[in-house]
């Protein structure tokens, strides 16, 4: 049985380790418009949070419960969280409340091979899924619920839907 190599760490000339310096010191860049707008530079992370009243730590917001008090519930507190201190900006959470209350869109859409087999699955066959999963075509071997999902979803979708309507 051989020996286990000895490699030697060689340095890499090609990093330049005072811009990956000056880029870890750096602090992310906020994504959230309200909170980027409210955020003040020359306070520290929690002074920002608090005054904002958003929570700095959920863990010490809503304080997840021991073992010991989930096998005796008689002993758990009843007391309801709260943020300390005063909340200065308090647009910002409304700001945030209403966009979290605008349901999204759906996102949902088919790949062009899906697209065509639908298609096809539903021109030779009509509804009939149990035809369909003993079609040829069936790659997947999928089942006749499983093709029956898959072509509702198709027709759920009204952009690619209404291209297949309008070339019919």
């Amino acid at each position: 049985m051989g020996k286990p190599r000895k490699t030697k760490k060689k340095f890499d000339y090609g990093k330049n380790r005072k811009r990956q310096w000056k880029k870890a010191k750096q602090l992310p860049r906020v994504n959230c418009n309200e909170i980027r707008g409210a955020w003040d530079s020359k306070r520290s992370v929690l002074q920002n949070m608090s005054d904002m009243g958003i929570s700095y730590d959920p863990n010490k917001t809503i304080p997840v419960p021991k073992t010991k008090t989930a096998i005796n519930p008689d002993e758990i507190p009843k007391e309801t969280f709260q943020l300390e201190g005063q909340h200065q900006k308090r647009q910002v959470v409304q700001a945030l409340e209403e966009q979290a209350s605008i349901p999204q869109p759906r996102k949902v859409r088919l790949s062009q091979p899906e697209v065509k087999y639908c298609i096809y699955m539903m021109e030779k066959y009509g509804e009939d899924y149990k035809a369909m999963a003993k079609d040829e075509k069936n790659y997947y071997q999928e089942t006749p619920k499983q093709i029956r999902r898959k072509i509702r979803t198709f027709m759920s979708i009204p952009e690619q839907y209404n291209i297949y309507l309008k070339s019919k």
